[in-house]
């Protein structure tokens, strides 16, 4: 089928009132979870939004594990829009702040097209930090462009403490990556201040400790998450907050679409940080395990005051120095792993 066809069967499916994934993914969640979208803000209804870390998928108080959000961009949000939250935010999200949006600047764009590999539209992360502002004594230019879900007076149960998230993603090969955020949860209102910051999960071009640095491929990148609170005592004190894949060094390489698992426990006394990716058709490769108090040389003492979840998440915010475009698709974000989706 042409790229045409396609894009015409895409519009079909929305002027006959065909459900797309995502409006029936989002129709389960309203159902069985209670999140309630108004207007263009959130609330999240849930109060028991923790799921074991086990994989289970069921909470420690018995709950069955629920989606909280999913989108799978199967909409036409076009790169030359200058609207481009209003259908982001028909969708689900809180918000979008991009080069095609109201806000007019960010030094990205975030639109979807129709990708012939995934048989679907997907999401599009421009990131154009070579325009961005060059302030004066700055390490580097960086973007500050973002899709939000939840807001700043929303609930802590928002991005649930115990998080699943799942997604597609893919990188163009012209794309090159540097240290940079990608799923950036917040307390408070975003950008985070120190005491409103839990964790941080991006990519980066290297992986591995100080004395055994490993480099992606020119377009590939590794996955990366700072955790204020976490302790890696094998690294430099300076360093001891990135936890990189600690289980294998793999590279998301350029070119290739790849399903990415992500979990991040805060919700008890040891934190907990694990990463899975995989290739369509093959079986999931866990490439980061961080456990408090287990993995060795390890410790992420949580406070009870800090066992909460965060009222906003945004992506991908400040992307650092190099351009890159990079797609998304099936974004999911759950409370246990048995509530994410499942794809061939």
């Amino acid at each position: 089928m042409s790229l045409d066809s396609r894009v015409k069967l895409s519009k079909l499916r929305r002027e006959t009132g065909m459900a797309s994934r995502t409006q029936r993914a989002n129709a389960l969640v309203l159902a069985v979870s209670g999140v309630v979208f108004v207007g263009s803000g959130l609330v999240a209804c849930g109060q028991d939004d923790e799921s074991s870390a086990t994989g289970s998928g069921n909470s420690r108080s018995g709950a069955t594990a629920r989606l909280v959000f999913f989108d799978d961009f199967e909409y036409d949000v076009a790169r030359s829009a200058t609207d481009a939250e209003l259908q982001f935010r028909a969708h689900g999200w809180t918000d979008a702040k991009a080069n095609n949006s109201y806000f007019d600047r960010g030094a990205g764009y975030l639109y979807t097209r129709v990708d012939l590999l995934r048989n679907s539209r997907v999401l599009v992360m421009e990131s154009l930090p070579s325009t961005a502002y060059d302030p004066p004594n700055f390490p580097n230019r960086q973007t500050d462009y973002w899709l939000k879900y939840g807001a700043e007076n929303a609930p802590l149960t928002t991005v649930p403490a115990n998080v699943w998230f799942q997604f597609w993603t893919y990188a163009t090969p012209e794309s090159r990556f540097d240290s940079s955020k990608f799923i950036y949860p917040c307390r408070g209102p975003y950008p985070c201040t120190t005491e409103r910051f839990a964790w941080l999960f991006g990519w980066h071009n290297v992986t591995g400790t100080e004395d055994n640095l490993i480099e992606a491929p020119a377009g590939g990148r590794f996955w990366l998450l700072r955790a204020p609170l976490a302790t890696n005592r094998a690294v430099p004190e300076w360093n001891q907050d990135k936890l990189y894949q600690n289980l294998n060094p793999i590279p998301l390489l350029a070119g290739r679409w790849y399903q990415v698992r992500i979990h991040v426990d805060t919700s008890r006394a040891q934190g907990i940080y694990e990463v899975w990716i995989r290739e369509r058709g093959n079986p999931w490769i866990k490439v980061s395990e961080w456990i408090g108090g287990v993995t060795p040389s390890f410790e992420w003492p949580i406070s009870t005051a800090e066992r909460v979840g965060n009222r906003v998440v945004a992506m991908p915010t400040t992307v650092n120095e190099e351009d890159s475009i990079v797609y998304l698709d099936d974004f999911a974000m759950a409370t246990g792993e048995a509530a994410l989706p499942t794809s061939p």
